[in-house]
């Protein structure tokens, strides 16, 4: 019985994913230099992701046969047992192989996923009237829905091959809908993606089992407090839950309403700002004050510009991927920590493996 769970949590923020993508691309070097070899999302019990977030999530634990992604190098990684038994008045453990971890994607691939297919994540659909913007949405949705369909193949959500959780917003319901690897396993892994990145605005609902599904980052762009909620579910015996919350890096929104005009003339704009950060400083909050919860969140104050969610040129992906540096570079002892940590627990239940019949 394993009494610790490990959960990673990756937010929601459209091309800053390449950030959160960026940190997974770095632990996972920390961790094979420290001797460890499994994949990524082997040393995880829950994936959760909003948005861009789930994009990831979703990479990080699908079997890479049968979709765009590169299997990571080496042999897959064994998962031994233990088989214990009396003998002469004395007891004895025998080890046998129990089965492989699958490989999965190479974390470095996320970086590229977003710095080389930004423009068909975010495919650009011709406006010829000015009011164009107002009566539709900002993109069409059938390239992106191509695009996550090449990248994850036809595999299920209940082919993930760790409990992972794409976090939605079912508009016409009023409620969170997080879409499962257990409780939606034959939705395609590509739908429940779509759904959890389909920005108002920006992309369309998309509708599933009856639902008008949208972005899950209107009520929870970090993703760690739903994600802990599902833990408890999953693994009632736990009795603690160790969360890595990795931030796509929004900077606070400051507003000084001593400096502008009140009423709708001044609240209007930043209304939308502030009700975002909120959000993001409750979930921080509250899960720093959970008893049973040890939080890491990679995040830091800076001050950079704010990066809209399709901005997908060059310097600004350039840009991005020097703010992951810098996030990493001022977050490394934690990630140092965390890593440690999850390097010596061995390979729980919660990750699907090959099974093997025989004793090794």
């Amino acid at each position: 019985m394993d009494s610790e769970r490990f959960i990673l949590a990756i937010d929601g923020g459209g091309i800053r994913g390449i950030i959160p993508a960026y940190i997974l691309s770095r632990l996972g070097s920390i961790l094979k230099d420290k001797g460890d070899t499994r994949p990524l999302y082997s040393h995880f019990d829950l994936i959760a992701g909003t948005s861009t977030g789930a994009l990831i999530a979703g990479a990080l634990s699908v079997p890479a046969e049968g979709t765009s992604f590169t299997p990571e190098d080496g042999d897959e990684s064994p998962v031994y047992g233990e088989y214990h038994y009396r003998r002469f008045f004395r007891k004895h453990v025998r080890k046998y192989l129990k089965g492989n971890i699958q490989r999965s994607a190479d974390p470095d691939e996320f970086v590229s996923l977003y710095a080389s297919h930004g423009p068909e994540i975010f495919p650009s659909r011709s406006v010829k009237s000015i009011f164009g913007p107002l009566f539709t949405d900002k993109y069409d949705a059938k390239p992106y829905e191509a695009f996550l369909q090449r990248m994850y193949g036809e595999r299920k959500m209940g082919e993930l091959m760790v409990p992972t959780a794409f976090i939605t917003y079912s508009a016409n319901e009023g409620c969170i809908l997080p879409i499962t690897s257990w409780g939606n396993m034959d939705s395609y892994i590509w739908e429940g993606a779509r759904a959890s990145s389909a920005a108002p605005l920006y992309f369309p609902p998309y509708r599933l089992d009856g639902r008008y599904l949208i972005d899950g980052g209107v009520a929870a762009n970090n993703p760690s407090l739903i994600a802990y909620s599902l833990s408890r579910k999953l693994y009632p015996e736990a009795e603690k839950h160790s969360i890595l919350s990795l931030s796509t890096e929004e900077p606070v929104f400051h507003y000084e309403p001593d400096l502008s005009f009140g009423g709708l003339t001044g609240w209007a704009s930043p209304l939308t700002r502030i009700f975002q950060d909120a959000e993001l400083r409750t979930a921080d909050f509250t899960a720093e004050n959970i008893k049973d919860v040890e939080y890491t969140r990679i995040w830091t104050g800076r001050s950079e510009r704010r990066i809209k969610l399709d901005e997908t040129k060059s310097d600004t992906i350039r840009l991005l991927l020097d703010i992951a540096e810098s996030l990493f570079q001022a977050k490394e002892t934690e990630l140092m920590k965390f890593a440690e940590r999850i390097a010596n627990e061995p390979t729980h239940e919660s990750v699907r493996i090959r099974t093997i019949d025989r004793l090794a």
